[in-house]
């Protein structure tokens, strides 16, 4: 059972990762119109938005922050910022792929900048209510539709002409999972996905702290009605819960998307590194090196162009925008060049992978 202090520490980490470098944008708080997005508490949903120059482009960025696996962890999550608006600040401060300096984010420095917070719990894939009492509200769906709804309503979402959709984590995989949906809500504009640090490994491996991650995420599948939530029925149909990883969801998504990851990811846990046939264990380099290999197999064979990746090998978990160079190019400017001129126009293709062994403690920065 998790304690209320991992979810801090979790809610801390999911907010600290989204930037913390120079040239800062503050945010302002916006609760939505529609009374069925809450939290896992039942508090009413909020987003985050500075309205940019050029209204006509949208960055919708979804937190992340873990899961909840089951109900009890779900009513401790409740209790947290994680699972509940109650504490949420007026307004919230971000850098990198939220500064307004052309310099730190070249795309997107004048772009409208959303801010989805996390509190349902699933990745904003359910649709449900617990059984329990008091009830848990697994509303990530209703959560996404209110968003959308409100950014139509008074930021000019219907004439959006670009949309690109980013979190990092359990947000990263919601990048994943949820790109397509968004940009079939403006089916006219341009879309793109920049999931940070969202491709997880299926396998019964520890995460989290938490042992047989791929069971519980198959639990909380079930318990959530996460399927509602996922856009491609193709997927769900036909893998069910496997749509919650990444390299199952890849081959359905029709939106281009830029990955960023580290082959080396620091919160894989011991175990399984998915159906690779290797025993992952921190403290075996030619285990966590071989099990590095297998993800940029799996990664570079499911990010074919018009997508891309920049695939670092610094044991880290989300974050490190512009820190890390890959044949000489940081991540915004690899984004940027992949945006506006397509994978063709980078290195490789567009899979950008360092390419070093672990550990490298020189690959984490300039």
């Amino acid at each position: 059972m998790l304690s209320r202090c991992r979810w801090l520490f979790l809610f801390v980490l999911a907010v600290a990762v989204q930037g913390g470098r120079a040239s800062n944008t503050v945010l302002n708080r916006v609760e939505v119109a529609s009374s069925s997005a809450k939290c896992l508490d039942g508090s009413p949903y909020s987003f985050y938005i500075s309205p940019g120059s050029t209204p006509s482009k949208f960055y919708i960025n979804m937190q992340g922050g873990g899961w909840c696996q089951d109900l009890n962890e779900c009513a401790q999550r409740a209790q947290t910022a994680l699972g509940s608006s109650k504490s949420w600040t007026p307004t919230q401060t971000f850098s990198d792929t939220f500064s307004r300096d052309s310099l730190q984010n070249p795309l997107m420095a004048n772009w409208t900048l959303v801010y989805l917070p996390y509190c349902d719990g699933g990745s904003f894939t359910g649709n449900a209510v617990s059984a329990t009492d008091p009830p848990l509200y697994f509303r990530g769906l209703n959560i996404r539709e209110a968003v959308v709804a409100d950014l139509r309503q008074s930021y000019g979402f219907n004439d959006a002409s670009d949309v690109v959709v980013g979190g990092c984590s359990a947000g990263g995989l919601a990048a994943y999972l949820h790109t397509d949906w968004y940009a079939s809500q403006v089916p006219k504009a341009r879309a793109g996905a920049l999931p940070d640090s969202g491709f997880f490994l299926d396998g019964n491996y520890t995460r989290d702290g938490k042992e047989d991650y791929e069971a519980r995420m198959q639990q909380m599948y079930l318990f959530m009605n996460s399927s509602a939530g996922i856009f491609s029925t193709q997927c769900t149909e036909v893998l069910g819960y496997k749509c919650l990883f990444a390299l199952y969801m890849l081959p359905y998504i029709k939106t281009p998307v830029f990955a960023l990851n580290s082959a080396y990811d620091a919160t894989m846990g011991n175990g399984p590194c998915g159906n690779s046939g290797i025993t992952f264990n921190w403290s075996n380099a030619t285990s966590v090196n071989a099990c590095g290999t297998y993800i940029r197999t799996l990664m570079r064979k499911l990010l074919q162009p018009p997508s891309a990746a920049f695939l670092d090998a610094c044991q880290h978990h989300c974050g490190e925008w512009n820190s890390i160079h890959i044949h000489n190019i940081d991540s915004s400017v690899a984004f940027t060049t992949w945006y506006t001129k397509g994978s063709g126009a980078l290195p490789d293709s567009g899979f950008l992978d360092q390419g070093l062994p672990y550990p490298c403690a020189s690959c984490c920065r300039d």
